[in-house]
C-alpha cells in the first residue's frame, strides 16, 4: 500500500487510542466493519473520502486532521485524565456535565477529609 494509506492508518489508531477507543467501537460509531478499520489502520486498505470522514466525525475530530502527521514519531503521546474525562462528556447535556462535576467533586471533598 502506498506511504500515504499508511500514515492515515497511524493517524486513525493514534487518535483512536488517544480517545481511549477499541477498534470495535469506533467501528461501530462509524458504521464500518471492525475487520476493514484493522485493514485501514495498518495501511492495508485506501478508505474512500466519505469513510475518513465517518472516522473523522466518529472521532470528533476534523477530516483534514487526519492528513496532519508527525513525522518524528508515529504514536503520540497519552492523553491526560482531563482530556480522556472530556471526551466522554462531549455531547450530553448540561444537566449530565453538572451531575458528572458534583460528583467528582464530592469524591475529592470525601478523599481531601482523610
Amino acid at each position: 500500500m502506498s506511504n500515504i494509506a499508511v500514515l492515515v492508518g497511524e493517524k486513525i489508531r493514534a487518535l483512536r487510542q488517544s480517545r481511549g477507543l477499541s477498534q470495535e467501537k469506533l467501528a461501530f460509531k462509524s458504521g464500518l466493519n471492525t475487520s476493514y478499520l484493522g485493514q485501514v489502520e495498518r495501511g492495508e486498505k485506501s478508505p474512500t473520502i466519505v469513510t475518513l470522514d465517518k472516522i473523522a466525525t466518529a472521532l470528533d475530530t476534523r477530516l483534514d486532521e487526519l492528513f496532519h502527521f508527525d513525522h518524528g514519531t508515529a504514536i503520540e503521546a497519552e492523553p491526560s485524565y482531563a482530556d480522556k474525562i472530556l471526551f466522554e462528556l462531549r455531547g450530553r447535556t448540561e444537566e449530565e456535565k453538572k451531575a458528572v462535576y458534583e460528583f467528582v467533586k464530592q469524591v475529592l471533598w470525601f478523599r481531601d477529609k482523610k
